[in-house]
């Protein structure tokens, strides 16, 4: 589990036994200290906030997209605190191809677009339905929501060069752009036709008309004393860790949605605040935590419970954890159409572009049938890991996975070459592909299936290709 939430890859078979066989009463913080030192964390904990801020090709282009991926994962990989990002990520001005951050403007074009995202994202807040009425159970009004979004009227864009793929698409650009700050007051507040006052989302002072205003956003917005950032931001790692947020949806924070566990939330904001909004700090504390240990097997007191956490709630692994776990297992890494190189999936930087003249690869076709968001929204609930009838095909009949099971100098033919006997064989593929030894009834009856068989190796296929479509692999567990 710890493997999966951390790397988003299944732990190898050394790995599991090197765990198993470790006698240290400490080896559960251990272990987790040492993934969060991995590359392979850096890469799958900047996949979340590449959704988060819309990493896509159609508006940011692909030169874009590797800036401001780039620049999420090293500042994950370096554990820059999540109100320094958060600043840098809304105040950041400049060419989209040299100060990367700046990328985030360039895919929200209009200022309503700007105030409902990083009011969304960073604080928990949906402004949408102040936009057209007061909301009629909730604090926000339309007066917030204009006041608000004017903070972003003077952010304007240099184009540089646009070699669009679609000229009939406005929203798609291709080439450099300079995202900066004017003093200009174009948005109108349709009831009075006037331009609102630009104000912090709830505050009464307004603020100036200069590119220092977006610094003052970020300041106020991350500040240790605001109600909602770093609640939030925490609120959103649990939801990671554990599947479910303290307030669910994650980005939905309001009086008529509390959380279901109000002092437990409190609690670890304040430590997340103290700890200066440190991300490792806050992963090592919740996974040191009984309930994140919980195992997933029901009683009759938490049968039907989905809210407090009295247990670990199953869910299918991500699009990019199932392909990448798959090719660890078996060997090689997948190719997606644009890079020359092949790369796990949760490498990929962002989402490309429907415009490209060539057809995609089996994997690109994989990630987005499993659910790989198109990164057109600014909420945690884009991706999903619902399950339907075209997974069920992919994995059954797929070309994804029977190419992997056939391909020459796999796991399979090194486990042929190593002419095992029938049990020990059986063993090394469970262990290989669900981290735990066959039952004595697994053992015995798979131990005959592959003594009877004509074929060793494509005996070996079928094994392992039941394996690979079990529920307990392919669910979180």
């Amino acid at each position: 589990r710890v493997h999966l939430d951390l790397l988003g890859l299944v732990p190898t078979e050394k790995e599991a036994r090197a765990f198993l066989d470790d006698e240290n009463p400490d080896k559960r913080a251990h272990l987790v200290e040492t993934l969060l030192q991995r590359p392979e964390f850096a890469d799958f904990w900047a996949l979340k906030w590449a959704d988060l801020l819309r990493v896509e090709e159609k508006v940011l282009d692909n030169q874009g997209v590797a800036a401001f991926h780039g620049w999420i994962r090293k500042s994950i990989a370096e554990n820059k605190p999540l109100d320094r990002f958060a600043r840098e990520v809304v105040s950041s001005l400049g060419s989209t191809y040299e100060v990367a951050a700046s990328n985030y403007y360039r895919a929200l074009r209009a200022p309503d677009q700007r105030a409902e995202a990083i009011a969304q994202i960073f604080l928990g807040v949906r402004l949408n339905c102040a936009k057209c009425h007061n909301h009629p159970f909730e604090k926000w009004t339309m007066d917030d929501y204009y006041q608000f979004s004017a903070v972003f009227d003077g952010i304007d864009y240099e184009i540089k060069e646009n070699k669009r793929y679609d000229k009939n698409d406005k929203n798609n650009f291709v080439g450099e752009q300079v995202v900066k700050f004017v003093d200009k007051r174009d948005l109108k507040d349709p009831r009075s036709g006037k331009a609102p006052v630009p104000r912090l989302l709830g505050e009464q002072e307004p603020l100036s008309s200069d590119p220092r205003r977006l610094e003052k956003l970020g300041a106020w917005m991350t500040s240790p004393d605001h109600p909602l950032f770093a609640r939030v931001q925490i609120n959103r790692i649990w939801f990671h860790l554990m599947g479910r947020g303290l307030v669910d949806p994650v980005d939905d924070f309001r009086a008529t949605n509390p959380p279901v566990n109000p002092a437990l939330l409190d609690a670890l904001t304040d430590d997340f605040v103290r700890s200066g909004f440190d991300l490792r700090h806050a992963i090592r504390t919740i996974c040191a935590s009984r309930a994140y240990q919980l195992g997933s097997e029901p009683n009759a007191s938490n049968v039907d419970d989905e809210i407090n956490f009295a247990r670990t709630l199953p869910r299918r692994l991500s699009a990019e954890q199932l392909l990448d776990s798959v090719h660890l297992i078996l060997g090689g890494l997948p190719s997606f159409e644009g890079y020359e190189k092949p790369m796990r999936a949760a490498q990929l930087p962002g989402v490309q572009a429907v415009y490209r003249p060539k057809s995609p690869t089996s994997a690109d076709t994989f990630v987005r049938l499993f659910g790989k968001p198109p990164r057109l929204t600014n909420s945690d609930t884009e991706r999903t890991t619902d399950t339907s009838l075209a997974q069920v095909f992919e994995l059954t009949s797929g070309s994804t996975l029977n190419g992997l099971l056939t391909k020459k100098g796999n796991l399979l033919d090194r486990l042929v070459d190593e002419q095992l006997a029938d049990e020990p064989l059986v063993d090394r593929l469970y262990r290989t592909i669900l981290t735990r030894s066959p039952s004595g009834e697994e053992l015995s009856s798979t131990a005959a299936y592959l003594q009877a068989a004509n074929n060793r190796r494509e005996a070996l296929e079928d094994l392992a290709w039941s394996l690979l479509n079990a529920k307990e692999f392919l669910l979180r567990r």
